[in-house]
């Protein structure tokens, strides 16, 4: 990827930010991995490695300002992911889902406000406890089967009982960067379904906040941040006529001489 210059308020806020030699700090990305598909949603996208992260506990960060004020600037910004050199694409995945929230919604910590919106918990004190509550159950789970939380402070007992309620946003921007990162759904885990997304109201509203659900890609999408509801769960006589060998038509004519299986 081409070098390119900062913009103005991004010298600005790095300055701000007390980063070292910020002028020199960087260079292109040397992984020749490719990026998570959601870099599909940051048109721009310039990817900036910073050795000086090198010996901290932080992998890489994008800028974002959380004074009402700035929103206009937060949506205009230049979209730079700053990355620890041989950070890995979960890394990188996390930090587009905030460059998503801020481009789309005016700031990185959006997503939590609106998912509390969406499932009726403004006050972060009844749906998202209960979510929290699962999460910390799930810990094992998610590192096991996916690596989450193997090297993220996110992911800890303590983060989720401190600063849970706070710090969703980042929560969800792990979780929905391994989805990306890994090309997997999180809300159909059936082991997550008896936990952290137990809730149909929760997988959704988690769903619309996340991921490319962030920003509209064709004129055809669904607006930014909207929820879909979920296709009804297959019922008895669906699973009934699967195991009479319907196909999706109705019966069909079997043919018992090619030994053919019709399911």
């Amino acid at each position: 990827m081409a070098t390119k210059q900062y913009d103005q308020t991004t010298k600005e806020w790095l300055v701000d930010s007390g980063v070292p030699h910020w002028e020199s700090a960087t260079s292109p990305r040397k992984s020749k991995e490719a990026l998570p598909y959601t870099e599909a949603g940051i048109p721009n996208l310039v990817v900036r490695e910073m050795p000086i992260l090198e010996g901290s506990n932080t992998q890489g960060f994008v800028l974002s300002s959380n004074r009402i004020s700035d929103e206009n600037k937060n949506r205009g910004l230049q979209p730079n992911l700053f990355m620890r050199p041989g950070a890995g694409n979960q890394t990188a995945a996390h930090e587009l889902e905030h460059l998503l929230a801020r481009q789309n919604a005016g700031f990185a910590t959006e997503p939590r406000d609106r998912f509390a919106a969406m499932v009726g918990d403004p006050t972060r004190k009844t749906v998202i406890p209960q979510f929290l509550k699962g999460l910390k159950q799930a810990l094992p789970h998610l590192k096991e089967k996916y690596g989450i939380g193997v090297d993220d402070g996110y992911m800890t007992p303590a983060f989720i009982d401190k600063q849970g309620g706070v710090g969703l946003y980042e929560i969800f921007a792990t979780l929905a960067g391994a989805e990306s990162a890994l090309n997997v759904d999180l809300t159909k885990d059936p082991e997550l379904r008896k936990t952290m997304f137990k809730d149909k109201n929760v997988r959704e509203a988690y769903n619309a906040v996340t991921g490319l659900r962030q920003t509209r890609l064709d004129a055809r999408d669904l607006p930014p941040y909207t929820r879909i509801p979920e296709p009804p769960e297959p019922g008895m006589l669906d699973k009934v006529k699967k195991y009479l060998g319907f196909a999706k038509g109705g019966m069909v004519e079997r043919n018992t001489s090619d030994n053919r299986r019709y399911l």
